[in-house]
């Protein structure tokens, strides 16, 4: 089965630009670049903030707060891409202000009721509801967060270019082996659903792991400041679901 159809939109160059590039793009003053930037992470930074300081309403004031300092007085001048990963970047800046008297200075700040961020309050509080109820920092909690959603924007856009490609069923029928999560179907109930003999499943899944790993370390490269980084970044994002 020939499966190169199924790299539509898969190039380095498709993939979201919301990682060091919109930092960057935000320090410019590039009010889209600043509106993707929030819209990727707040939430990881949220969920850290919940660690924190428990209420929802407690949270959404830290991570506004974080928005707007980084956004005020230069808080974008040190955020190069040579300073290394931007989840760490993002997590050291947001430790820094909640250590900082955070809640009174983000008050002056913010000017009363306004609100950088977009947050859905309900879409908040349901989404970390679904969140483990186990005893992590603040820190690892937004790790674990940063390492799914990161996991997630991979999956999607893979499905989504063997959907373009016309292999929606192939994809569907596949997926479970990108994961742990479900039961994985023989090989040959596979082939047989698909129509096609079992070595032609057994290398579609292969080629399917193979474009899977190729596009999650491009989308760890976005994140780090060397290519040399990705493994370690890589290991990093793995040893946050262990144990």
């Amino acid at each position: 089965m020939n499966d190169s159809s199924a790299q539509p939109g898969a190039g380095p160059g498709n993939f979201p630009k919301t990682r060091w590039s919109l930092v960057l793009d935000a320090q410019r003053k590039d009010p889209f670049a600043l509106a993707d930037l929030c819209k990727a992470y707040w939430y990881p930074l949220y969920c850290y903030a919940r660690r924190l300081r428990q209420s929802h309403e407690d949270a959404e004031d830290l991570t506004q707060a974080f928005f707007q300092q980084l956004l005020e007085n230069n808080g974008l001048i040190n955020a190069e891409a040579k300073s290394g990963r931007l989840r760490s970047f993002l997590l050291r800046s947001l430790e820094n202000l909640a250590i900082d008297d955070w809640r009174r200075k983000s008050t002056q700040r913010r000017g009363g009721d306004q609100r950088l961020v977009a947050i859905d309050a309900l879409d908040a509080k349901e989404r970390y509801a679904l969140e483990p109820r186990t005893a992590l920092t603040p820190a690892l909690e937004f790790d674990r967060v940063w390492a799914r959603q990161l996991l997630q924007q991979v999956m999607n856009q893979l499905e989504q270019a063997y959907i373009t490609a016309g292999k929606g069923a192939l994809f569907a029928e596949l997926r479970s082996r990108l994961t742990s999560e479900g039961d994985e179907l023989p090989y040959e109930k596979v082939a047989e659903r698909l129509g096609v003999s079992e070595s032609v499943a057994r290398l579609a899944a292969f080629k399917l792991r193979k474009r899977y790993r190729e596009l999650l370390r491009l989308a760890i490269l976005e994140t780090v400041s060397s290519e040399e980084e990705i493994e370690e970044e890589l290991a990093h994002l793995r040893s946050v679901f262990g144990g």
